[in-house]
């Protein structure tokens, strides 16, 4: 299986929900899904999951009735994938690294958008794949008996890509609405 990948999403698909060209290279779009869910969907899955659903779609189980929760988990994480994959895509396909260093193409016909015309576009998609985000940890939450891999363990080990899905640069966890040693509610108690 080392040998062997499966992405659990399609060119094709990223694609569809997308404004991407049909002349983009492939091997762009294909090293974007890699990455979206080599890295993004495998904090909020944990291995063990990620690898159970390669697994299955390598030997074309996904489809079989005993693996209808792995086969509705593939489905919800769809747009997540796609969307992440493009928040890759976009600086991939606008800047080039060659011998002579970075390169930005330019065409007579073609406007090159700005780095910030960029990060917008990166913002809006990475807006989009946060809410996808949200809905596959819920659901998983919501049916994490059907799927032995979400262990106690595994679970505490992915909690926090479970209950936040934020991409943002500031850390939204902590107590929120718990005592804190500091309360002065403390002090009257003792």
């Amino acid at each position: 299986m080392a040998d062997k990948e499966f992405l659990l999403v399609s060119e094709t698909f990223v694609k569809s929900v997308s404004s991407i060209s049909d002349n983009v290279a492939g091997k762009y779009i294909q090293s974007s899904i890699r990455e979206a869910q080599e890295i993004s969907l495998k904090s909020i899955l944990g291995t063990c999951l990620l690898g159970k659903l390669k697994e299955l779609g390598l030997a074309k189980e996904l489809d079989e009735p005993e693996n209808v929760a792995y086969k509705d988990l593939v489905d919800k994480c769809q747009y997540y994938l796609a969307y992440t994959a493009i928040v890759e895509l976009t600086n991939k396909v606008s800047y080039k690294i060659g011998n002579f260093g970075v390169a930005k193409s330019n065409d007579e016909n073609l406007t090159v958008a700005t780095q910030d015309e960029i990060a917008k576009m990166q913002y809006y998609y990475q807006s989009k794949a946060d809410f996808c985000a949200l809905e596959i940890q819920q659901w998983l939450l919501e049916n994490r008996t059907a799927f032995p891999e979400l262990t106690d363990c595994v679970c505490k080990k992915i909690q926090s890509n479970l209950y936040s899905a934020a991409s943002c640069g500031l850390w939204l966890g902590g107590p929120r609405g718990r005592v804190s040693p500091m309360n002065p509610i403390n002090t009257l108690k003792r």
